[in-house]
């Protein structure tokens, strides 16, 4: 639970960085690069830590055993209002596709500027050796996961929006815990965190697209599924 509240404590921060330095500091190119990659973080941290919110905030309640289901404690009102997020923020599915759209309608912009972002961060972590695998997980990652989107059509892009979306998140939080572990006020615990954030499944687009699950076959597969209980005239 730590790691996840860390993980997402530094992606809404940094959304609160980028956004003062958007409405402070005026134009430049630094300044666009930075509009891009906010663009993009935005729905994913929308959509990722609303996630993270939910699986977080129900562990914390079972630590506390019964009394975590008693009204009285106000811990069941915490765990219904988180649950709000991911519906108030725009649903999981609404979201990916928002993120498709930042993608599509920058023309690639957006993505290649998250990439170089990803990269300028992790570079520090290069030199230090308790980082050096979190750093290559990162970038094999972010290697993979776009290098795969770019291979799907967009059928099929829609189809795995969620993964897509889910995978740049966490490599976009890896990259800002590696960031701030090199920091020279890091503690260990910092290290840490970065360090087993890391160890996570990265892009589960690639993990998933490696079993085929992103492709015309799985799309009718995955209706036939869901309606086989319905249509199947034995089951009528």
């Amino acid at each position: 639970m730590e790691i996840e509240t860390r993980a997402a404590t530094i992606l809404v921060l940094e959304i609160a960085r980028l956004l003062g330095r958007q409405e402070v500091l005026g134009k430049g190119k630094e300044l666009e690069d930075e509009a891009e990659v906010l663009r993009l973080i935005v729905p994913l941290a929308k959509l990722y830590v609303s996630k993270q919110a939910v699986s977080v905030v129900s562990e914390g309640l079972e630590c506390f055993g019964g009394q975590g289901y008693i009204e009285d404690t106000d811990l069941p009102r915490m765990l219904r209002d988180t649950q709000v997020n991911a519906i108030w923020e725009g649903t999981t599915n609404i979201l990916s596709l928002d993120v498709l759209r930042a993608i599509t309608k920058s023309s690639g912009t957006v993505l290649k500027c998250y990439h170089e972002d990803v990269t300028r961060r992790i570079q520090a972590g290069r030199s230090n050796a308790e980082l050096q695998e979190a750093v290559t997980a990162v970038q094999q990652s972010v290697n993979n996961v776009l290098g795969l989107a770019s291979k799907l059509s967009p059928d099929l892009v829609e189809m795995a929006a969620r993964d897509f979306a889910f995978s740049l998140a966490r490599i976009y939080m890896g990259a800002l815990l590696l960031e701030h572990a090199c920091h020279t006020d890091a503690t260990q615990m910092d290290i840490v965190t970065a360090k087993r954030w890391c160890e996570k499944d990265l892009a589960p687009l690639c993990t998933r697209g490696g079993h085929q699950n992103f492709t015309p076959k799985s799309m009718e597969q995955n209706l036939a599924l869901v309606f086989d209980g319905y249509l199947h005239p034995s089951r009528l």
